[in-house]
């Protein structure tokens, strides 16, 4: 079912209930999600027929997220928009106070903890102008764009394409995709150190959640969202 050929991206578009394999094994499928499984599995010397094996029995489990490949355009943004921006929205000041904390308490042990916490504290504020600006302009352009096909009606103009904005997304998202790269190795994969208090454990195992979800947030975006957005795009908006 699953060929070492097929993009990583792809496999997750088509079975979402794969993501839960791609994190496991550290496989990027959305800012990575172009390449293939073989390219992906050489990148991180993991065995190829073992991940096909685990995805495949994935897909084979009966999966209880939506068919986001499936889902109108609109519907899929307010998707986005209701559980992933939301979720950055609310873990913000969660991580904020944790990472605050446990530098303040275990910093001088931990000196990893410093940067982690400066990392993060970057990323919080990029990724906080980021989804006012998917929000504003470019989330309002897409439900634009599928409306007119909606009503059959296609438009010409001089005005800037839905691909600009889209580049300037995809590009803030393979950012942050480094940023918690690096953010996961200072952490050890986010595992505590054997001192951890209860407060280290739960900001490191929120953390890892955060990172989870922004995977997921971008795996729907730039592999589904993204692409049907610039195809519905060259089916009505004429050029002038």
């Amino acid at each position: 079912m699953i060929s070492v050929e097929n993009l990583v991206g792809d496999i997750a578009r088509d079975h979402f209930q794969t993501v839960k394999v791609f994190d496991k094994y550290q496989i990027d499928f959305c800012c990575g999600g172009k390449q293939s499984l073989q390219e992906a599995c050489a990148t991180n010397a993991i065995d190829v027929k073992e991940v096909i094996q685990q995805l495949e029995h994935s897909i084979q489990q009966q999966s209880v997220a939506p068919k986001f490949n499936e889902m109108p355009l609109p519907q899929l943004i307010h998707y986005i928009v209701d559980n992933h921006h939301s979720f950055v929205r609310e873990n913000i000041p969660l991580l904020n106070k944790l990472l605050d904390k446990i530098e303040e308490v275990h910093g001088d042990n931990h000196p990893e903890i410093i940067e982690v916490n400066a990392h993060f504290k970057e990323s919080a504020g990029q990724l906080t102008m980021h989804l006012q600006k998917e929000e504003l302009i470019l989330f309002p352009l897409v439900e634009k764009l599928a409306q007119l096909a909606a009503d059959g009606k296609t438009i010409t103009t001089s005005g800037p394409s839905v691909t600009q904005p889209i580049a300037a997304m995809i590009q803030e998202h393979e950012n942050e995709g480094a940023r918690f790269e690096l953010i996961s190795k200072l952490t050890n994969g986010y595992t505590p150190p054997a001192d951890a208090c209860n407060t280290y454990r739960a900001a490191y195992e929120t953390l890892q959640a955060f990172e989870k979800d922004l995977h997921q947030h971008i795996h729907l975006e730039n592999n589904i969202l993204f692409p049907k957005a610039a195809l519905l795009e060259q089916e009505v908006v004429k050029k002038h």
